[in-house]
Order: C-alpha cells, then sequence, then structure tokens
C-alpha cells in the first residue's frame, strides 16, 4: 500500500507543474479583450480572437464567426460607447492549450445621459496557437434576476 501511495504522489508532483501558470497566462487573452472592448477598438477586439473564433454575442440573434461578423457585432458596441467590468469568475484547464473561462460581467454605456447597465454571464474557451493565447469561443447572455424569496 505504501509504494502506491508513493508512486501515486510521485506521478501527482509531476503532472502538476504541466499546467502551473497555464490559466493566468490564458487569461491575458481575456484581459486583451477587455482592454479593446473598453477602448471601443474592435479592431483590437478581432485581434483578440482566433481567425476560427465563433461568438454567441448577448444582443445577437445569430452566431458570429470570422473576422467580419466580429468586426460587425463589436463595431455596434464600440460606437455605443459600452463599457465592461469582470466579475467573479472559474476557469478549467482542458490541456496545456486550452483553458475554458465562465463568470459574470457587467456591460454599460450613456443613454441620454445615464448610464445604462446590464448583467451577464459568460463563456471563454482561450487556446494557445503559436505561442500566443487567443479567444476560441465566447458565450454571452443576460444574467437572469434572482428569484424572488418566497414568502414566510
Amino acid at each position: 500500500m505504501l509504494r502506491i501511495i508513493v508512486a501515486l504522489s510521485a506521478s501527482l508532483a509531476c503532472w502538476t507543474p504541466l499546467y502551473a501558470g497555464t490559466v493566468e497566462e490564458a487569461y491575458a487573452a481575456v484581459d486583451q479583450w477587455v482592454a479593446a472592448f473598453n477602448a471601443n477598438d474592435p479592431e483590437r477586439t478581432v485581434a483578440a480572437y482566433t481567425p476560427d473564433a465563433f461568438v454567441l454575442g448577448t444582443v445577437s440573434p445569430g452566431l458570429a464567426s470570422g473576422a467580419g461578423d466580429l468586426r460587425a457585432y463589436f463595431g455596434a458596441s464600440a460606437a455605443a460607447r459600452s463599457q465592461v467590468k469582470m466579475g467573479e469568475w472559474s476557469a478549467r484547464v482542458l490541456s496545456n492549450d486550452a483553458v475554458v473561462f465562465a463568470g459574470f460581467y457587467e456591460f454599460s454605456r450613456p443613454v441620454e445621459g445615464k448610464l445604462l447597465t446590464a448583467p451577464a454571464r459568460f463563456s471563454f474557451v482561450a487556446v494557445r496557437r503559436d505561442g500566443a493565447w487567443k479567444l476560441l469561443h465566447h458565450h454571452s447572455s443576460m444574467r437572469p434576476a434572482p428569484p424572488a424569496a418566497a414568502p414566510k
């Protein structure tokens, strides 16, 4: 039994460093997206994605794929001077070159002198290609309000 425990410990010790830093490295792609989005720069926003990326946008009725679709989608956000603020998130490492993120963010934009906010939820899949982390998949949807408390 002791040999099994030692063997398992040794194998885990060898496996753990494989993913050390992977989440932080992959999150750089999300940070790049946030910075570009908040700069209202559709070209930089599109550059955060892989060429074969696809996006299910918060306010889009369809699937955006390819640079042209993404440029049109994020161009509308830029024109509205939208901003995003990241909230709570979690990550799971799929491999040395793929990480999935899920969490919450809040969009805001000025409307008639007031700031309109929209809480939303997201998933991103970041992949490492040619040494650089980019977004392959992005899903965003409005965050539902919490259910009302039951009367006592």
